[in-house]
Formats: structure tokens, C-alpha cells, sequence
């Protein structure tokens, strides 16, 4: 999962990194602001944590693709099944397509309250 905000100033999206899985526990370890900077113009700002929302992360997709992609061809010559195969194909990116969607909807669905 990716974290990304919006510029007050030029409305243009950042990523910006947290380690927290959720919003309570960077509140409870940071506070309720971030410090940020944008890359377009270079406008350093506070940020409220509410603000700040997640994506899912493609870096993932890819290496999950990979390794479907790695296993169906190691199942193709130990294996001679095909629906094996095309199993372990579209299962292993689904999965981690699966958890990093959960992982993103806990993080963009708990809220903070405003003070």
C-alpha cells in the first residue's frame, strides 16, 4: 500500500511515507499531522493524518505476477496438468490483489477526529 495527499496550494498528488497500517496508531505514535513537502511546488506543509489515503501499491501486483508466472512454468515441467497451472497463474496475483484492496479499505475507512 502506497500512501499519497493532495497540495492544498497546487492540487497535485504526492506520495508520502507512513509505516503505520492505520490511521489510530500513527495518531497515537505521531499526532494528528504529518509534516510533507510537495514535489510540484515545493510547498511544505502540515498535513492532517484524515487527509492522507491509500492506494494500492503496483510494485506488489507485479511481483505477485512474477511469481505466479515463476511457479506455473516450474508446474509446467514437473506437472503435465494445465488447469494446475493455470491456477497457480491467476491465483497467486489475486491474492495479493485481495490483501493490499483490505489492507487499503481499513486504512481510507478510519477516521480521525478533528480537534
Amino acid at each position: 500500500m502506497t500512501h499519497h495527499f493532495i497540495c492544498n496550494h497546487c492540487k497535485h498528488e504526492n506520495k508520502v511515507s507512513i509505516s503505520e497500517s492505520d490511521r489510530g496508531t500513527y495518531q497515537m505514535n505521531k499526532g494528528d499531522f504529518k509534516d510533507t513537502t510537495c514535489i510540484n511546488c515545493l510547498r511544505k506543509e502540515k498535513t492532517h493524518i484524515n487527509d492522507i489515503f491509500g492506494k494500492v501499491s503496483r510494485n506488489l501486483l507485479i511481483i505477485g505476477f512474477c511469481a505466479g508466472l515463476l511457479l506455473s512454468i516450474v508446474l509446467f515441467f514437473i506437472l503435465e496438468n494445465y488447469i494446475i497451472i493455470s491456477t497457480a497463474i491467476i491465483s497467486i496475483p489475486t491474492l495479493v490483489l485481495v490483501y493490499e484492496t483490505s489492507l487499503v479499505k481499513t486504512f481510507n475507512n478510519y477516521r480521525i477526529r478533528k480537534k
